[in-house]
């Protein structure tokens, strides 16, 4: 007999392998657009903020909630009529504005200052009179705590962030209670 060879018999790679991957970058598209709609579509849950006795709203103006209730029920009275959806209550913003602080910073080399302007949110309507009555004292304790940090410091995310907590556990202090929400900066320059 001739010394022909046989024929080969093509090996079948196992399928299993190729059906795993395609399982596994299918888990993750759908997961990415899963968190694709989560981030760009879920709604922050809000926090509803309990009626304080004369409160400051967005316009400016101070209200009284009872007042504003009994008033909106009063002209409802006068027209005759009822309105079709109940009137929605203008959102309570209890918001200080400290005028912008400069100082220099502790960098010795080279030398640098920093410019801020921040708002304090506060959680009565009180706070903020006690607030504006002792601005001298608050905007002394920003000036000695920001002169006290260098560049570093707050450069990162991290350093504002402990710069807000320590303002707002300062001003608690010159207001004798944690009456301090938020401090939000309006303005930040370094230079």
């Amino acid at each position: 007999m001739s010394n022909a060879q046989a024929p080969e018999v093509p090996v079948k790679k196992s399928k299993l392998k190729l059906i795993i991957i395609i399982l596994i970058l299918l888990l993750l598209i759908l997961g990415g657009a899963g968190a694709f709609w989560w981030f760009q579509f879920g709604s922050p849950v809000e926090v509803a903020t309990p009626p304080t006795a004369a409160a400051t709203t967005t316009d400016g103006e101070a209200t009284d909630p009872a007042t504003a209730t009994a008033e909106t029920a009063n002209a409802d009275k006068k027209d005759g009529t009822t309105p079709a959806e109940p009137a929605k209550p203008k959102t309570v913003i209890n918001l200080v504005n400290i005028p912008t602080v400069t100082v220099n910073l502790a960098d010795t080399n080279p030398i640098r200052y920093l410019k801020v302007g921040m708002d304090v949110e506060v959680n009565t309507a009180s706070a903020i009179t006690a607030l504006n009555s002792q601005l001298a004292k608050i905007r002394d304790a920003v000036i000695i705590i920001l002169s006290g940090k260098t560049y570093n410091e707050l450069a990162t995310t991290a350093g504002k962030l402990k710069i807000k907590n320590e303002i707002a556990t300062r001003l608690n202090q010159i207001l004798g209670a944690p009456r301090v929400i938020q401090i939000y900066f309006t303005d930040f320059v370094v230079q």
